[in-house]
Formats: structure tokens, C-alpha cells, sequence
């Protein structure tokens, strides 16, 4: 693969690499590692533990390089802008493949989502490239053309043609932007606007309930605290919580009537002294499988998922 400095904006590097098979990838995340050892730059490879297992070994000669298993507890797509931006002070390039056709249909297309994010928050310091294997369905391939400013063609980088053919909001494709479906008929739905520990305490029953350990539960609990406490923070109504659990996974979702206009918000850690917000947000990322946000003028929708074998 030729051309991995050139022929990109120079104010995001963000490349989409469609791969048939392992061998494709691995040549291409080789290359891609030897470019960065020369340009002097540190290398993330984040991906899922198989592949890394592959690789490792291709790369033991590349200095500086940070390894990420991204199949493991680093498997929300709403941690991958934060993981990336630690490198951000200094030249790093980053291969990241976190969608594998093993994935949940939820978490294939919101990591579309933060990947569509992610050209808002690169430096030119960092150089991201995203391998996405061919066998997935050709609505999130068609996606992940849309959303990288550059893609592979004949052996090099280019612009990607599909870049601007965007209908959703700016940067972000309409397929993305898709409502979440509606929660099952048997969901146990609460109000609330005052009580936050009696809220709490349903949390915590529910999640022993479905089947998460300990840890998992209290995790639970502390994330749905920290967004209902948003509702009481941010908004003069009433917030609805709404959970479910289903064979694999525990569900909670918020709504209330907040709007969240920033958005990244949740995805880089603020700050100490950062007083706008965003640190709830952030840390429910960090305690999560999965977290699907739906805003706009209407309100808001946070739904938070907890895989049960995590």
C-alpha cells in the first residue's frame, strides 16, 4: 500500500481500508506500520484479540507500539475517540478494526457513528486507518466510504468519492441517524424526577435479576445515576427510565427533555476544571458495553447496554 502520507486533508488523516481476507489486512497494516516507524510517529493497533494475536508477531521489529483488544473490556465504540486522542499531543498513527461481522447489528452501526465523530476530533498529529472487511453488509460498507475522508484504490490512498454524499447532519450519514427501535412490550418503565436512590435501588434488582455479576451491577447503577442525575441537572421535567434484559444483555434507557447540542460530548474526558459538563457522559462510556445517544429540539435518548458475559 503506497502513499499513506500523502494525498489527504491535512487537517484529518482518516482512511477506510476494505480488506477480502486476513492476508489483505495484515500486508496493509504492515506497510502501514513501517510508514509510521519512519515517520518517526508512536502506532495503536486496536482490534479484536484473534487479530492481534496474528499481527503481533509481523510487528515485533516496529518500536513505540500500543496494543488494544478491542473484543474485551475496550469493546464500546463510544471509547474509540478517547483512546485515540491520548495520543493526540504527538504523531501517532492508529490501525482500529472494530467492526467484525461477529458484532451485533447495534454495535456495527454506531461504531459508524463514532467513527463519522471522529473526523470532528482528529489532530493532524494522528493518523487513523479503519479496515473493514468486504463480507459485511454492503449498507455499512457503502457507510463507512461516506464517513472516511479517504479510502484505498489501486494500492494507494485517495479521496474517498463518496465522502460528501451525506444526507444526515453534517458528517454524519443518514443511516446512522436511524431512530433506535422501540423497547419490548414488556419493559418496566419508571418516572422520575425527585427519587434518584429509589431508582437506584430498581437498577440494582433488575440487573441481579438478568443475570450480571456484582461488579456489573454496581456499574450499572452508577451509570444510570449519573445520566438520571443529567435529567435533574439540565431539565424542569420529568425523565423516563426504561429497562429490559433479553438472553444476552441488560438495557437501560433515559429519556428526558434535554438536548444535547455538542456532539462530542462524553467522548474526550474533560477536564478538572471544565464546568460545561460532559463528565457524566463520559464516564457511563467507560462503565458500558454500549451507549446509543439519540438527540435533538424534542429531547433525548440514552440507551446503555451490559453484555451478561463481560
Amino acid at each position: 500500500m503506497n502513499g499513506s502520507a500523502g494525498h489527504a486533508p491535512p487537517e484529518v488523516w482518516h482512511a477506510a481500508l476494505p480488506y477480502r481476507d486476513p492476508a489483505q489486512l495484515e500486508a496493509a497494516a504492515c506497510q502501514f506500520a513501517e510508514d509510521a516507524a519512519q515517520a518517526g510517529a508512536a502506532l495503536l493497533v486496536a482490534s479484536s484479540s484473534p487479530w492481534l494475536s496474528r499481527i503481533r508477531p509481523q510487528l515485533a521489529s516496529i518500536g513505540h507500539v500500543t496494543w488494544t483488544d478491542t473484543s474485551g473490556p475496550a469493546a464500546n465504540p463510544g471509547r474509540m475517540i478517547y483512546a485515540i486522542s491520548r495520543f493526540a499531543a504527538r504523531p501517532a498513527w492508529c490501525v482500529q478494526e472494530a467492526a467484525w461481522p461477529s458484532r451485533p447489528e447495534d454495535d456495527l452501526w454506531e461504531i459508524l457513528r463514532y467513527e463519522a465523530l471522529m473526523n470532528r476530533a482528529l489532530t493532524g498529529h494522528v493518523r487513523v486507518l479503519c479496515p473493514y472487511y468486504t463480507g459485511l453488509p454492503p449498507a455499512l460498507i457503502s457507510c463507512a466510504e461516506a464517513i472516511h475522508p479517504l479510502t484505498a484504490a489501486n494500492g494507494s490512498w485517495q479521496p474517498s468519492p463518496r465522502y460528501q454524499d451525506q444526507d444526515g447532519p453534517p458528517g454524519m450519514p443518514s443511516g446512522c441517524e436511524q431512530p433506535l427501535p422501540a423497547p419490548p412490550g414488556n419493559a418496566r418503565v419508571v418516572f422520575y424526577r425527585d427519587d434518584l436512590a429509589g431508582v437506584r435501588g430498581l437498577v440494582s434488582s433488575d440487573a441481579r435479576a438478568a443475570g450480571l455479576g456484582p461488579s456489573r451491577v454496581s456499574d450499572m447503577v452508577l451509570a444510570i445515576g449519573e445520566l438520571t442525575a443529567n435529567t435533574l441537572a439540565h431539565t424542569s421535567g420529568p425523565g423516563t427510565l426504561t429497562m429490559w434484559a433479553t438472553a444476552d444483555e441488560m438495557v437501560c434507557q433515559v429519556r428526558d427533555s434535554g438536548h444535547i447540542t455538542d456532539p462530542l460530548a462524553g467522548q474526550l474526558r474533560p477536564g478538572p476544571a471544565k464546568e460545561s459538563g460532559g463528565r457524566g457522559l463520559w464516564v457511563v462510556h467507560q462503565l458500558c458495553d454500549l451507549v446509543q445517544i439519540r438527540s435533538g429540539p424534542a429531547g433525548t435518548i440514552i440507551r446503555v447496554h451490559m453484555r451478561l458475559d463481560s
